[in-house]
């Protein structure tokens, strides 16, 4: 860190008074030493607080069991008696107890490690220094050694967790698969914003369960007069996600030449826009239908290619024509319906997707599918109407009444 990095008196008067930080917490969370933060209250003349206390219930026989025999450092012994470090110090000078020689752990980090912890993991020098057991300033002095991007003081003081893309090609398939049905991704400053509204919590838990090993979700209730009960919901991500800013108009070739590829993307293209019903067959029997209703009718082509190759019989229908006034409005696009109604082609599909979901609403109407397929439709609607209550009761908008 540079010896004089650009910390304002509002940053540091938030870290100290407003957020209630020790010196020592600060120094860590900026990389620095205590000392130099010292300096700076000193340097804006910000007011100390009394962090210190007498009385702190420390003897010599207290302070040679804990430093001599158990063999704590001067941080552990601060810690249990809620002081500094230098207030043991102090004491163990005061009671004429040696000091032990400073021992110095040699341990071996390779580059390429140090940059994945540091950097994609987002890992601070702290707890870097835990993982080895060294200090911060032996894994900072490697990180110099090894002309290693430092993090800037925007980086350091950041609230929002985001962690670099894994470049796992399966996980980014289901991520284009969101971004070509309900997500928008956006460029904030140095970051990648995926968003979208929403009325259903499964959809809020979505975006939380697929994004949560890279950032933290956050959700706000819009205030849109058009629909009193929409969220809004978001996750910053790390820039190497930036794969996300452009929405898809097809599915790219890579996805559709692996079926491991294939199936994540759709599930998260379903988990977005697709459903699953059940209809009266004849007299007693129930029909299971998977559908996807949108207005990608080059990416609907390609899913009902992709399913026909595998050996599903999927069909591909013109839906509402652009114009049409719907729940939400009028249409402003031709809208298609894929659809699937094999019962063993259902079935079969839904084993394969069950398993890659994020989605808790479509998650228990497929386990229900599963649980009574060989049951008639007498027997079936009963509990597939039950099942349909408790997730309309979970719309948003019960919620929004009850606050």
């Amino acid at each position: 860190m540079r010896s004089e990095p650009n910390l304002s008196r509002e940053q540091l008067e938030d870290l100290y008074w407003k957020g209630g930080l020790s010196i020592e917490k600060i120094a860590k969370r900026l990389g620095c030493s205590p000392t130099k933060v010292h300096y700076w209250l000193v340097k804006y003349g910000i007011k100390r607080r009394k962090e210190y206390k007498k009385g702190l219930g420390i003897n010599k026989s207290i302070l040679e069991e804990l430093y001599v025999r158990k063999k704590m450092s001067l941080n552990e012994i601060a810690n249990q008696f809620l002081c500094n470090n230098t207030n043991i110090l102090y004491w163990l000078k005061k009671y004429g107890i040696d000091r032990r020689p400073a021992y110095r752990k040699k341990v071996h980090i390779p580059k390429e490690t140090l940059e994945r912890l540091y950097w994609r993991e987002n890992l601070t020098t702290t707890q870097i220094g835990n993982i080895f057991g060294i200090g911060r300033s032996a894994v900072h002095k490697k990180i110099m050694k090894y002309n290693i991007k430092r993090k800037t003081l925007s980086q350091i003081l950041t609230k929002k967790r985001k962690s670099p893309f894994s470049g796992d090609l399966k996980e980014k398939a289901y991520f284009l698969g969101l971004r070509t049905g309900d997500f928008y991704a956006k460029q904030i400053k140095k970051c990648i914003r995926i968003q979208t509204t929403t009325t259903h919590l499964a959809q809020i838990e979505l975006l939380e369960r697929a994004f949560k090993r890279y950032g933290e979700h956050r959700v706000y209730y819009s205030r849109n007069k058009a629909r009193e009960d929409e969220w809004f919901i978001y996750t910053d991500l790390h820039p190497s996600f930036d794969f996300l800013l452009k929405k898809p108009q097809e599915i790219p070739k890579w996805i559709l030449d692996k079926d491991e590829y294939f199936y994540s993307f759709l599930s998260a293209y379903m988990d977005c826009e697709g459903t699953f019903c059940i209809i009266k067959n004849h007299e007693k029997f129930a029909r299971f239908i998977f559908r996807i209703k949108t207005g990608d009718k080059r990416i609907l082509e390609q899913i009902r290619d992709k399913l026909n190759s595998n050996n599903f019989f999927t069909l591909l229908y013109p839906g509402y024509r652009k114009g049409k006034i719907g729940t939400y409005g009028i249409f402003r696009i031709d809208m298609y319906d894929l659809i699937l109604y094999r019962k063993s082609e259902v079935i079969s599909l839904i084993e394969t997707l069950l398993l890659l979901s994020k989605h808790s609403e479509k998650i228990r109407k497929m386990e229900f599918i599963l649980e009574n397929r060989d049951k008639n439709w007498n027997q079936i609607i009963p509990g597939w109407n039950k099942l349909r209550g408790e997730i309309k009761s979970e719309l948003l908008k019960n919620r929004v009444l009850k606050d």
